[in-house]
């Protein structure tokens, strides 16, 4: 197992995730206003089930916990994966 997964296999995207963003329930999801790009309606979504996030939106990315830090810290992964580890 690699550092990268031992990190994401302790962590649960959606505890990391609500920390920096307001989530609210949405049958198996969360949903959001997207913290990457300026919306008004909600299409940041976070999926506990594959521990996946992804914008619907203008943004049309996604990834796992590791890349929601690296772009919302703006932090490479090398610097990701220790901040993760931290926790």
């Amino acid at each position: 197992m690699s550092v990268a997964d031992d990190v994401k296999s302790r962590l649960d995207v959606l505890d990391v995730v609500s920390g920096y963003v307001a989530l609210q329930k949405s049958g198996r999801n969360y949903k959001a206003i997207c913290p990457f790009h300026n919306e008004k309606t909600p299409s940041f979504v976070v999926n506990p089930e594959r521990q996946s996030w992804r914008c619907f939106g203008a943004c049309a990315t996604g990834g796992d916990v590791i890349s929601f830090v690296m772009q919302w810290e703006k932090l490479d992964f090398g610097e990701a994966i220790r901040m993760l580890a931290d926790r």
